[in-house]
């Protein structure tokens, strides 16, 4: 019998629908010195949206433990992806853990933070909040949607930069791709090519350089979040051409 037992599957997913799917981990590995990222196999007939959300359960020391998590690759691919960052919390230790071969529990999706195929899209994310707009890059390119789209991706230093060869290898792929990053440590290098600084008007006018009413996809801490959604709204970008996505992090 599995130890993911439908009897251990309530808490935070009591209230949401969707049957609970077994699956298997298929790489884990390093993002960036504190960013861990896992591909598991995609269930048969599991269908999401680009970029929507699941809960996964991980079976910790504790027993098992089901968190809220954004799904980090296109619905265009062939395995399911996610990103968190490290923490001491005993779900992120074993999301850390988890080796080829390893069961988890996914079940989703769920939410409305997903890419319209119509509109120039901008996607404004910090640090490890980088996992929905990834996805919806892919999407965009896989797809070869005709609309723009943009990412301004703000981090500390350039080593904390997740995907950054994936996001590199979309710009080849799909001409209407263009990443713009800015890096707000204090001991940037004088090599660094790209901005500098937290996101502001500027940057925010150069990511929307050229077009016409563009959605706004914004991902991140509730901080940055709110910071950059204020400079939007005094920008006056509409309150509609906004989608937000919060990552209120989690023990």
């Amino acid at each position: 019998m599995s130890w993911f037992g439908g009897s251990h599957l309530g808490g935070p997913m009591g209230r949401w629908g969707g049957a609970a799917i077994e699956t298997t981990v298929v790489s884990s590995r390093s993002l960036t010195p504190s960013t861990h990222g896992i591909t598991l196999r995609k269930p048969t007939g599991f269908n999401f949206l680009p970029v929507q959300f699941t809960f996964l359960t991980l079976m910790t020391d504790q027993g098992p433990d089901t968190r809220p998590m954004s799904l980090a690759a296109s619905p265009t691919r062939p395995n399911l992806e996610y990103g968190v960052r490290v923490s001491d919390s005993q779900y992120k230790r074993t999301f850390v853990s988890l080796a080829p071969g390893d069961t988890v529990v996914v079940r989703g999706s769920f939410g409305d933070f997903v890419l319209d195929e119509e509109r120039p899209a901008i996607l404004l994310a910090g640090g490890i909040g980088i996992t929905p707009p990834k996805g919806m890059a892919e999407y965009a390119a896989d797809k070869r949607l005709k609309i723009p789209v943009r990412l301004l991706y703000s981090n500390r230093t350039e080593d904390e930069i997740a995907y950054k060869a994936e996001f590199e290898e979309l710009e080849r792929r799909n001409p209407k791709f263009r990443v713009l990053h800015t890096l707000t440590g204090e001991n940037v290098s004088k090599d660094w090519a790209g901005s500098r600084g937290r996101i502001r008007p500027d940057l925010l006018r150069k990511a929307a350089e050229g077009l016409d009413r563009p959605i706004y996809y914004l991902c991140g801490k509730p901080n940055m979040v709110s910071a950059v959604f204020d400079l939007l709204l005094k920008m006056n970008v509409l309150e509609d051409d906004v989608k937000v996505e919060l990552f209120r992090g989690y023990w």
